[in-house]
């Protein structure tokens, strides 16, 4: 069987009333407030297509800028900052990541490279780099992963994740290093010796 609560005796019931006794409900304003909207501003054709291509690099679906040569090599999404690639170049970011694809085929290296890049973005990584080499130990000294990696990162599923890279200073590989900025997924840049 349920117990039932205890009533409050009689004394506290009166008390409480005696209390109470001259309490007065606050008045309201019965109005709420008003809310207007402004009408909406046209837009004009160059802002609607400036949207549109941003809306083409926020999707990855913009093509990349290439700049290469014998020995470097540089791309970006269409329309990116050219400062960024600039300070990206320069080594500026800090590097996060790094893959070592030495000595291995194409048919094995891009895979790998696919996988690393897709890893870097999840984890939040925002510049990583991707060791190649020079092609001196290759048939004919071709240098194979070098020569198919602009390929790979704008053209491959890492396209939708890439937004620029760039040959490595000396120190960190030079040619035979490429520094690849990622997309954000909310995280801040951070330069070279930065937390």
């Amino acid at each position: 069987m349920a117990k039932r609560p205890p009533q409050p005796e009689a004394d506290e019931r009166a008390l409480f009333e005696e209390e109470m006794a001259d309490v007065r409900p606050i008045e309201r304003d019965r109005h709420l407030p008003q809310v207007t909207f402004r009408k909406p501003i046209p837009i004009s054709e160059r802002e609607r297509e400036v949207l549109r291509e941003l809306d083409r690099l926020v999707s990855g679906e913009a093509p990349f800028e290439l700049q290469d040569s014998d020995e470097f090599m540089e791309g970006a999404v269409q329309g990116f900052d050219p400062r960024i690639v600039r300070q990206l170049r320069r080594g500026e970011f800090a590097l996060q990541a790094d893959l070592d694809l030495h000595g291995l085929d194409a048919a094995t290296a891009r895979p790998l490279l696919e996988r690393f890049i897709g890893d870097c973005h999840a984890r939040g990584l925002r510049c990583v780099r991707v060791v190649h080499g020079k092609g001196r130990n290759s048939p004919n000294r071709v240098p194979v992963l070098k020569a198919n990696l602009p390929r790979w990162l704008a053209r491959g599923p890492a396209r939708l994740l890439v937004l620029a890279y760039s040959s490595a200073r000396p120190e960190d590989g030079g040619t035979g290093a490429t520094y690849v900025l990622l997309r954000s997924r909310g995280g801040r840049r951070r330069k070279r010796g930065s937390l």
